[in-house]
């Protein structure tokens, strides 16, 4: 009778331990699930408040372009710093980083740098990047872009007038002398070269000073001049076209005869052709990064030879290569390759 009550006791206290084990793993493992799922939650509104976060604006125009941030540059949220008229003037990364493939060379000059845009992807493809602009605050944004992607140190900031600099590369004086010496030049010399500024003196001596004067020195010229800011296309928007979706959008613009985006003059570019001009005398190849309604038979002309100038190198006919970007299947820019073919 001991021994079948025992064995009773024996087999009830089993059941006991196995139920407690079991419903402490069914607690564990919802515990584990709530635990997770709230984890889940928290990322996920975190996420959201980061991407919902406005730029420090007044001006609801910078809004849109604030939701393209990550078009402009990939790593933003690593540091990018612009200033308000960067926002609607940098190139898109994903076209910067085409233009760098197609540019790669020993050398380049970005006449209209900015705050990197493109100057940090020519720095991946080319040995050194000149990286001119007339603004110095923009240029140290440019520095401290250039740091967050590691490739500071193959760009060379230069600040002034992009056409004035540009036309200092012809200098034969400022190619050849060190800017250390005392050795100035003669009157004649100073006569026939043209002016410079101090800083592109110092900074374009140490670039070319190992090959001596040649006017292909510069391997290729880039050129972005302002297009003439976030309403150079002339399309005006109704009221509250903000919160439109791209179907609303799109049918807006195909049964309003007004809303056709008028062809863009390159005339109203006035830094585009003198920039071109000075381009010319020392270089090859120029890529002249344009808006996306320009004239093809405009952007044609620009490889015609220039009647403003007597010399060898504007005298001909040049080739030239045409380009399309776009961002998300949307049209944004046009390219033009002057002295030289796509493959």
């Amino acid at each position: 009778m001991n021994g079948i009550i025992g064995m009773t006791i024996i087999d009830t206290l089993s059941d006991v331990s196995s139920s407690d084990t079991d419903a402490q793993s069914n607690i564990c493992s919802a515990c584990a699930t709530q635990l997770e799922s709230s984890i889940i939650r928290t990322s996920r509104r975190t996420r959201k408040k980061k991407r919902s976060k406005p730029p420090n604006t007044d001006d609801a125009t910078l809004l849109r372009y604030w939701n393209r941030r990550y078009d402009l540059f990939e790593r933003f949220d690593l540091g990018i710093q612009l200033d308000k008229e960067s926002w609607y003037s940098v190139t898109p990364e994903c076209i910067a980083r085409r233009q760098a493939n197609a540019c790669a060379c020993d050398l380049i000059v970005d006449a209209f740098a900015g705050v990197g845009g493109n100057a940090i992807q020519f720095a991946r493809t080319c040995s050194l990047v000149v990286a001119i602009d007339n603004n110095y605050t923009r240029l140290l944004l440019l520095k401290h872009n250039a740091q967050v992607y590691g490739v500071s140190h193959n760009i060379l900031p230069v600040c002034g007038d992009a056409v004035s600099i540009i036309c200092s590369l012809r200098s034969s004086k400022v190619l050849v002398s060190d800017p250390s010496s005392s050795a100035q030049p003669s009157t004649a010399e100073s006569a026939t070269n043209e002016d410079c500024l101090p800083e592109a003196r110092l900074d374009v001596v140490r670039v070319a000073q190992p090959q001596g004067f040649s006017p292909t020195i510069v391997d290729v010229i880039f050129l972005s001049p302002p297009w003439g800011g976030p309403g150079y296309t002339g399309v005006v928007l109704p009221p509250g076209s903000s919160s439109w979706n791209k179907r609303k959008r799109r049918h807006w613009f195909q049964s309003s005869g007004n809303a056709v985006e008028p062809t863009k003059n390159l005339e109203d570019i006035p830094l585009l052709l003198p920039a071109l001009r000075s381009a010319s005398h020392i270089c090859h190849r120029i890529l002249v990064y344009l808006p996306r309604s320009c004239s093809i038979g405009q952007m044609l002309q620009l490889s015609w030879p220039s009647d403003e100038c007597d010399c060898q190198m504007c005298g001909q006919y040049r080739a030239v290569s045409l380009e399309e970007y776009l961002v998300r299947g949307r049209r944004v820019a046009l390219g033009l390759h002057i002295g030289s073919t796509l493959e």
